[in-house]
């Protein structure tokens, strides 16, 4: 299967098709459109790839819009439902806490974005400090908020060579242009309680946004800053090298051969193998799952 060639990479009747031909579960081995975990009727629930560790799943609209915040009024209920379900299943699976995000309108599979959250574990003893930390690391490295750099009379716009520049210790002249966005900068752009409806005339805008939610107030934030995609994954991987033994010993075995490698994008480590375990981890506590008014069925056999 050409994955580059598929323009829809999360396209519900795509995932029921091909979900539907597994003889096992979960599948012995992970293709694009395998993934289907549970559905309703309006959402279903995937293994996410990209799964640092285990647990990782999105939820995603069956119809094709943008961002969570153009879904219709009359299905929200039924998504805050999900996610309060699904979330509990993965705290009862992994005895952790998780963070759920989303980068609204963000256009961040192929060009075309079918909406979608991300829920992911980190460990429940982190305290808001460490998230804080690692969430400011993350705009640092990603210099948001600065719009470019000058030196040498030449302006330089993109992000890799403003990086470059201000991470060069023998380059020590040059003017930045922006500010360096820190979490008091980011964390009450909108009304973060009223997502996603507080979010929607700003879609229908063109204006992207990203909701970051953590158990915490302090740690969470709603902002309308125009970031590069997977600002969530970064900042979760961020926390996970602090606190996950495991996470951390990868991530110094990866950068040993590659210094380069961006272990937080799921288009270079996909972790096939997390995304199995989370298949098979989680089938117990969704099945015990039961909603009659949204349609609640899980996915977990042919």
């Amino acid at each position: 299967m050409k994955e580059s060639l598929i323009k829809d990479q999360l396209a519900w009747n795509k995932f029921f098709e091909e979900s539907s031909k597994r003889e096992t579960y979960p599948p012995k081995k992970i293709e694009l459109f395998n993934r289907l975990m549970a559905y309703t009727n309006n959402f279903f629930v995937v293994a996410a790839i990209g799964a640092i560790s285990p647990g990782y799943l999105m939820i995603v609209t069956k119809e094709l819009i943008p961002s969570i915040s153009m879904v219709e009024n009359k299905h929200i209920d039924e998504l805050k439902w999900l996610i309060e379900v699904i979330s509990k299943a993965i705290r009862k699976t992994y005895n952790k806490e998780t963070i759920i995000f989303e980068h609204g309108n963000c256009a961040c599979l192929g060009g075309l974005d079918r909406a979608h959250l991300h829920i992911m574990t980190i460990d429940e003893s982190i305290d808001d400090n460490l998230v804080k930390e690692c969430i400011n690391k993350t705009l640092i490295s990603r210099k948001a908020g600065i719009s470019s750099v000058e030196i040498n009379g030449n302006k330089l716009e993109n992000i890799h060579d403003i990086a470059e520049i201000m991470n060069s210790s023998g380059s020590n002249s040059y003017k930045v242009n922006g500010k360096q966005l820190v979490y008091e900068d980011i964390c009450s752009d909108f009304d973060i309680n009223n997502w996603p409806i507080s979010t929607k005339k700003h879609v229908q805008n063109k204006g992207q946004y990203v909701y970051f939610k953590t158990n915490s107030p302090s740690t969470s934030f709603l902002t309308n800053k125009n970031f590069q995609t997977q600002l969530g994954r970064q900042i979760v991987f961020e926390i996970e090298k602090e606190t996950n033994s495991d996470i951390k010993k990868i991530n110094k075995e990866i950068l040993k051969n590659n210094i380069y490698a961006n272990i937080w994008k799921w288009q270079e480590f996909s972790f096939k193998e997390n995304m199995l375990k989370t298949m098979n981890d989680l089938i117990l506590a969704l099945l015990d799952i039961k909603n009659d008014k949204f349609k609640f069925f899980t996915f977990e056999k042919k």
